[in-house]
């Protein structure tokens, strides 16, 4: 089959919390012998959906890979949608780095065996038995297999139900607004009232007064600032509806896109099958989201990972990066490139054959 060439870009944005990297912010006991975590007997993650808001369909899975269907060996990054042409055929989140000790710590997935899990890990509390912020806390790492089977799932939201949701809420709120009238017969969506902005506190053996996982899970705007996700006091998951967050300078991460997945997984779940690397102690949350548009945009996925380092152990020599093996059609014949000064990574067809 004869076909245009077709270049295919990924953008990856990924959020470091600075505190996992630099000795320099964080209290530590230091050690002349290598931490090993103690893998939590996690079993693989199992949830799967499709990115498939615009002109693409994308697989994504809960066990750290994405765009391949690994039962059947198949691609599943099709563009444009419903036509059967396939562009990629499995990426996935590289991490790696050295602890004071030299010993490689690597979390690193490519088609078979895990190195990844759902659901997030533990941190030492500052204050036993006080409710926190637990964003920048650290500490033991460690999970249990309730907490990885409750999270082995997806969050799905989009931007239009998030606002018409607080128009209606400050529409009730408002002697002169008229809900009945303004949004008759509304019901809040599910997908605003299953948000997992808390962590579920539920969960079979996840709290102690020491260890404990961060109360504040999935981002949410917190209307009354009482750290409780409640969709009744007029809390939603967080897209940024004011322009509150200029993201050239401030690095707290909101929502974005028309259409969000949003997912956490760690690196700490089990022991690392794929890499056979040790553990890191990584909390990862990720969203994967697309845009309706009338041009490029509308042929294009996004993907933002937010990396919190849960242990105690400082990575030196540390590099974060997205595998991706494009088979655009054919698998044969593809090149790649990248421009360095962009941060840009790229594939396209070698000829016109596919």
């Amino acid at each position: 089959m004869k076909k245009e060439s077709l270049l295919i870009i990924i953008f990856i944005w990924i959020s470091i919390s600075t505190y996992a990297l630099n000795k320099k912010n964080r209290s530590k006991t230091t050690s002349n012998s290598s931490v090993i975590l103690k893998a939590s007997g996690c079993t693989p993650p199992t949830a799967r959906k499709y990115l498939e808001f615009n002109n693409v369909s994308a697989l994504l899975r809960n066990d750290g890979v994405m765009w391949e269907d690994k039962s059947r060996r198949k691609p599943e990054y099709e563009v444009p949608k419903g036509s059967g042409e396939y562009v990629i055929y499995a990426g996935s989140l590289w991490l790696g780095g050295k602890d004071v000790n030299n010993q490689l710590k690597l979390a690193a997935m490519t088609y078979d065996g895990n190195d990844f899990w759902s659901g997030p890990l533990q941190y030492r509390k500052a204050t036993p038995g006080v409710i926190e912020n637990g964003t920048l806390g650290y500490g033991s790492a460690k999970t249990n297999a309730d907490v990885c089977q409750e999270y082995d799932d997806f969050y799905i939201t989009e931007r239009k139900e998030v606002e018409k949701f607080n128009a209606w809420f400050e529409c009730i709120n408002d002697p002169n607004c008229n809900d009945n009238i303004e949004f008759p017969n509304y019901q809040i969506p599910k997908s605003i009232m299953d948000w997992p902005g808390n962590f579920n506190p539920q969960i079979s053996g996840s709290i102690s007064d020491l260890d404990t996982y961060d109360p504040n899970l999935a981002p949410y705007f917190d209307r009354n600032n009482d750290l409780i996700y409640n969709p009744l006091d007029g809390d939603y998951p967080w897209y940024d509806l004011t322009s509150e967050i200029d993201c050239r300078t401030n690095r707290r991460v909101t929502l974005y896109g028309d259409y969000n997945m949003w997912w956490v997984f760690n690196d700490n779940g089990n022991i690392h099958s794929c890499s056979q690397g040790d553990p890191i102690g990584m909390e990862i949350k990720a969203q994967a989201f697309a845009f309706a548009t009338n041009d490029e945009i509308n042929s294009m996925t996004f993907y933002n990972y937010e990396l919190i380092n849960r242990s105690t152990l400082t990575l030196y020599d540390t590099y974060f990066a997205v595998f991706m093996d494009a088979d655009i059609g054919c698998s044969q014949d593809d090149y790649t490139g990248c421009d360095v000064q962009r941060g840009l990574g790229y594939a396209y067809n070698g000829d016109a054959t596919d």
